[in-house]
């Protein structure tokens, strides 16, 4: 596994979590059709290969062929995959998919209170090959992907959130850290691009750069900070993803209802990439949709169907949204939610951050908090019936936005000058 705050001198070895114990994935099933010189070990006991294996969780216990061991472990040669039969992507969004995965490398398998947890462990580098096009598609520009490329080691080395190291692996394979299928999606540019900017990171003031990203930014860029805990880096600010800044101040109301209607001329808006192409460039698990402005709604009982669930709190009907801060790129800060209980009593709440915000208003999980929210009222009502959300960007905004870095690969941008505007201030080094 990675050492926190160390800056490796060589190629490490990374851990990534595939089946994860919140999967609640009783059996997982791997096909062994492709493998090369391969290798499963129960505990030290070598078995015998199948051509599939259904392995089981029980306990604390796994169990295959009605035999129960604390681990299996699998290893195999180079040129082969294992393929695992059903592995969630987009865990925890509306749009969660089972897919088959390829995985290279060694695997490993232990069970927690009959949950299975899939580990596998492979170079770095490998890994960074398949979330490259993983995360996007292989038919982005050559740019765009060394630049991801780039982003994906930085963030990875930058090793700051550790979310999974109580489960003995350093990242997860889904959005929660940085999508990786395998080689499913595997080309011979995405190896390349590995290859060619091996050891390369994002500096600042000897760090390496935590490098965060998001899908769509919608114009501009937003501040750590105002996003994750209270540490701003000074790489990672309100920025216009524009050749050119925007005179305009999202953190105001009025200014913020001009924003979503109009489309800026920015590197991830359809001044760069068409609505109608920019599917060809998405991930094999996102939506089809719009990602620079779109609108979605809610009726008043989806609502309080929704805010009962994820604040836990006595709701009988919303009566009003009152946005109290915005972030410099429109997304919302704190949220006065105005509501009336089953006793009929006029209450209060009071939710923070863009996370929160798109989670608690609408049960798809919306895509960003940088939105204008309509009230709609049937005639001589008191009692809203829905709620309008008009949003710009798709994601937190922070650092690098895919969308707009593809956009500026498609202008004609380096990987270099791409991963330098949306980190601005910091610079290139090979470590290793």
């Amino acid at each position: 596994m990675l050492i926190p705050n160390t800056i490796p001198d060589k190629e490490p070895e990374i851990r990534v979590g595939i089946v994860l114990p919140e999967d609640k994935q009783k059996i997982i099933v791997l096909d062994f059709e492709n493998t090369v010189d391969c290798i499963v070990k129960a505990d030290e006991t070598k078995l015998l290969n199948g051509t599939e294996l259904a392995i089981e969780g029980e306990g604390d216990i796994v169990v295959l062929n009605e035999e129960r061991y604390e681990n299996i472990t699998i290893e195999q040669g180079d040129g082969g995959f294992v393929m695992v039969k059903k592995v969630i992507a987009g865990r925890g969004f509306h749009w969660a998919k089972y897919i088959e995965v390829k995985l290279t490398g060694k695997l490993e398998m232990k069970s927690t209170g009959g949950n299975l947890i899939l580990i596998n462990r492979l170079p770095l580098e490998d890994y960074l090959a398949s979330v490259a096009t993983s995360e996007m598609s292989a038919e982005c520009p050559d740019s765009y992907i060394e630049a991801q490329t780039i982003v994906a080691r930085s963030w990875m080395l930058a090793n700051v959130e550790q979310k999974h190291i109580h489960l003995g692996f350093d990242v997860c394979n889904d959005d929660c850290c940085q999508r990786f299928q395998g080689i499913n999606n595997l080309t011979d540019f995405a190896q390349k691009a590995a290859k060619s900017t091996k050891g390369l990171v994002l500096m600042y003031e000897g760090k390496i750069v935590d490098a965060r990203y998001s899908k769509s930014c919608g114009g501009i860029m937003e501040k750590f900070e105002n996003l994750w805990e209270n540490d701003p880096k000074p790489y990672m600010q309100n920025k216009s993803d524009a050749p050119y800044d925007f005179e305009i101040d999202l953190t105001k109301e009025e200014e913020l209802k001009k924003w979503v209607d109009e489309v800026p001329d920015s590197f991830c808006s359809p001044h760069y990439i068409k609505e109608e192409e920019l599917h060809k460039y998405l991930g094999d698990v996102d939506e089809d949709g719009h990602y620079f402005r779109w609108i979605e709604e809610t009726t008043q009982e989806e609502l309080v169907e929704n805010i009962r669930e994820k604040l836990e709190i006595d709701v009988l009907s919303i009566m009003e949204l009152i946005v109290l801060k915005r972030a410099g790129s429109g997304r919302i800060l704190e949220l006065e939610i105005k509501y009336t209980d089953t006793d009929s009593v006029r209450k209060s709440v009071i939710i923070y951050k863009d996370y929160e915000v798109r989670r608690v208003l609408h049960r798809k999980f919306l895509y960003s908090s940088a939105i204008d929210i309509e009230t709609l009222y049937d005639q001589g009502k008191e009692v809203p019936v829905r709620f309008v959300f008009k949003g710009a960007g798709w994601g937190h905004g922070a650092g690098m936005c895919q969308i707009g870095g593809i956009g500026m690969s498609l202008a004609g941008y380096s990987s270099k000058e791409i991963v330098e505007h949306y980190y601005p201030g910091s610079s290139l080094k090979k470590i290793y």
